[in-house]
């Protein structure tokens, strides 16, 4: 879990530069647009900041538990029936994640194979795409740690 942890920490940090990124591109952009010389390529540079913060935060995000739950049925439940109902979905976002990491790989491996640029900058998106792919694959990894953490769970029912 320490090895799991190392990475989740370093796509925090990465999510971290992609924002500030953001922010000092954008605050550029306007400064510069306001003396008529505007960023060239800057909404594009910072939607593709975008997409690699989303994907980079969300391990860290799960890891932490700092997303959004609706728990007003699941607290009225018995103890064995969230715990079966909990390892249903470790499974689950784990299969969708690890599907989500597979196809982007597959994506990003063809947009590099044909060659494809974004409009403005001609920045190659694959990079962007394998780094969608690394956020899924590690928020699959970090969820299917927390199955394995059940086991114990039940043995204690």
């Amino acid at each position: 879990m320490k090895i799991i942890r190392r990475f989740v920490n370093t796509l925090k940090i990465g999510a971290g530069i992609c924002l500030l990124g953001m922010v000092f591109l954008t605050g550029a952009d306007v400064v510069g647009g306001h003396f008529g010389h505007p960023i060239l390529g800057s909404e594009e540079l910072v939607s593709l900041l975008g997409c690699l913060l989303i994907a980079f935060s969300l391990p860290f995000a799960h890891m932490e538990k700092s997303h959004i739950g609706v728990e007003m049925l699941y607290l009225l439940m018995p103890r064995r029936v969230k715990l079966l109902l909990d390892i249903t979905i470790k499974l689950a976002c784990t299969g969708f994640f690890s599907l989500a990491a597979w196809q982007s790989y597959l994506y990003a491996a063809e947009m590099k194979k044909v060659g494809q640029v974004s409009p403005t900058i001609q920045l190659p998106v694959h990079y962007i795409i394998y780094g969608v792919f690394f956020g899924c694959l590690v928020l699959s990894i970090v969820i299917f740690a927390e199955f394995f953490s059940y086991f114990g769970r039940i043995k204690d029912e």
